[in-house]
Protein backbone atom coordinates (compact mmCIF):
# COMPACT_ATOMS: atom_id res chain seq x y z
CA UNK A 1 0.00 0.00 0.00
CA UNK A 2 1.25 3.45 -0.82
CA UNK A 3 0.90 6.06 1.84
CA UNK A 4 1.23 9.70 0.95
CA UNK A 5 1.19 13.02 2.70
CA UNK A 6 1.05 16.43 1.07
CA UNK A 7 2.79 19.40 2.66
CA UNK A 8 1.52 22.76 1.45
CA UNK A 9 3.47 25.98 1.44
CA UNK A 10 2.64 28.00 4.55
CA UNK A 11 1.49 31.31 3.08
CA UNK A 12 0.94 32.80 6.54
CA UNK A 13 4.72 32.69 6.99
CA UNK A 14 5.43 34.26 3.61
CA UNK A 15 3.03 37.21 3.87
CA UNK A 16 4.54 38.80 7.00
CA UNK A 17 8.09 38.18 5.87
CA UNK A 18 7.57 39.30 2.26
CA UNK A 19 10.79 39.57 0.34
CA UNK A 20 12.82 38.65 3.42
CA UNK A 21 11.84 35.05 2.68
CA UNK A 22 14.03 35.21 -0.40
CA UNK A 23 17.00 35.07 1.98
CA UNK A 24 16.22 31.34 2.27
CA UNK A 25 18.46 29.78 -0.36
CA UNK A 26 16.47 27.79 -2.95
CA UNK A 27 18.80 24.83 -2.53
CA UNK A 28 17.31 24.14 0.95
CA UNK A 29 14.08 22.82 -0.59
CA UNK A 30 16.15 20.65 -2.95
CA UNK A 31 18.19 19.41 0.02
CA UNK A 32 14.96 18.61 1.88
CA UNK A 33 13.82 16.51 -1.09
CA UNK A 34 17.20 14.79 -1.42
CA UNK A 35 17.33 13.83 2.26
CA UNK A 36 13.79 12.46 2.21
CA UNK A 37 14.64 10.45 -0.91
CA UNK A 38 17.65 8.97 0.90
CA UNK A 39 15.26 7.86 3.67
CA UNK A 40 13.32 5.79 1.13
CA UNK A 41 10.53 8.20 0.21
CA UNK A 42 9.34 9.19 -3.24
CA UNK A 43 9.02 12.97 -3.29
CA UNK A 44 6.98 15.01 -5.76
CA UNK A 45 7.23 18.79 -6.04
CA UNK A 46 4.36 20.90 -7.26
CA UNK A 47 4.91 22.46 -10.67
CA UNK A 48 3.37 25.67 -9.28
CA UNK A 49 5.81 27.96 -7.49
CA UNK A 50 5.39 30.98 -5.26
CA UNK A 51 8.42 33.25 -4.95
CA UNK A 52 10.63 30.41 -6.18
CA UNK A 53 9.33 27.85 -3.68
CA UNK A 54 7.07 24.93 -4.71
CA UNK A 55 3.52 25.37 -3.46
CA UNK A 56 3.39 21.79 -2.23
CA UNK A 57 5.56 18.74 -1.68
CA UNK A 58 4.03 15.25 -1.67
CA UNK A 59 5.89 12.49 0.16
CA UNK A 60 5.05 8.88 -0.79
CA UNK A 61 6.14 5.69 0.97
CA UNK A 62 5.37 2.10 -0.03
CA UNK A 63 4.31 -0.03 2.93
CA UNK A 64 3.19 -3.62 2.97
CA UNK A 65 1.26 -5.63 5.51
CA UNK A 66 -0.30 -4.46 8.76
CA UNK A 67 2.39 -1.84 9.33
CA UNK A 68 0.54 0.88 7.41
CA UNK A 69 -1.40 2.17 10.41
CA UNK A 70 1.64 1.94 12.66
CA UNK A 71 3.71 4.13 10.34
CA UNK A 72 1.01 6.63 9.40
CA UNK A 73 2.68 9.38 11.44
CA UNK A 74 6.21 8.44 10.33
CA UNK A 75 6.00 10.45 7.10
CA UNK A 76 5.04 13.58 9.05
CA UNK A 77 7.77 12.95 11.63
CA UNK A 78 10.52 12.38 9.05
CA UNK A 79 9.51 15.44 7.02
CA UNK A 80 9.51 17.61 10.14
CA UNK A 81 12.87 16.26 11.31
CA UNK A 82 14.59 16.99 8.00
CA UNK A 83 12.94 20.42 7.64
CA UNK A 84 13.91 21.32 11.22
CA UNK A 85 17.51 20.33 10.57
CA UNK A 86 17.56 22.63 7.53
CA UNK A 87 15.94 25.49 9.46
CA UNK A 88 12.78 25.62 7.31
CA UNK A 89 10.37 23.79 9.63
CA UNK A 90 7.66 26.46 9.39
CA UNK A 91 7.83 26.81 5.61
CA UNK A 92 5.52 23.87 4.89
CA UNK A 93 2.42 22.73 6.79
Amino acid sequence: MKMHHQFDLNFSIIRPMGRELLTIPPYLVEELITKLTKRGYTVLKSSAYHMGIPQSITVIKEFTGPFVTKFSAKVQHDFNAVARALGIERLFE
